[in-house]
């Protein structure tokens, strides 16, 4: 079984995968990093080339990101289609580590995706707009209007949190959010 963390963009997601991998002494996941390596294959390619054209390469014939970025963002149709693309190809390679004892996999879109039957317990991150907004902006340079039209392309909050087992809210100190990882290793049986 896998322990998936999801929840909000800039909730912490990552922050709280690392403390439950150093917690639980086990390997951590992250699907985005499966997703970015997911468009360097030839299928992968092929299928986004018919559907968006080959100005989504560079000279190279490698999808340039921030293109796809560009259009996906823009168009829930086009979300979506990314979506049914690249998924399954992550979803298939979590699952294919899942034979390994102890897996933390971050999963934003985990409930966009379907939780399946091989995630034990999953958590889901929050925080304020506000807070998300301040962390957005840090790291990555976003402003309202982005992490907002981001945001308006992802399943209802409600239906995100109530696929998860857990809830972990991140608006304090660190060791605040080390207690609430704690509780919810424990709320799982996963010590």
């Amino acid at each position: 079984m896998v322990t998936a963390v999801t929840g909000d963009i800039g909730s912490g997601k990552s922050t709280v995968t690392a403390m439950l991998s150093r917690l639980l002494c086990c390997k951590s996941v992250d699907a985005d990093k499966i997703a970015l390596e997911a468009w360097t294959r030839p299928d992968v390619k092929r299928q986004a080339v018919s559907r968006w054209g080959s100005s989504i390469l560079d000279a190279e014939g490698n999808i340039i990101k921030s293109e796809i970025a560009r259009i996906i963002f823009a168009d829930r149709e086009e979300h979506s289609f990314c979506n049914r693309l690249i998924h399954p190809v992550v979803m298939n390679q979590i699952h294919a580590l899942a034979v390994k004892p102890d897996i933390i996999a971050e999963i934003p879109l985990l409930p966009e995706t379907g939780r399946p039957e091989w995630i034990g317990c999953a958590v889901y991150v929050t925080a304020s707009f506000e807070s998300r907004l301040k962390r957005c902006r840090e790291s990555r340079g976003w402003d309202y209007d982005e992490l907002k039209r981001r945001e308006d392309l992802l399943s209802a909050k409600n239906f995100r949190m109530s696929i998860c087992d857990y809830v972990i809210q991140n608006e304090n100190s660190l060791s605040d959010l080390e207690r609430q990882a704690v509780n919810f290793i424990n709320s799982c049986h996963l010590s």
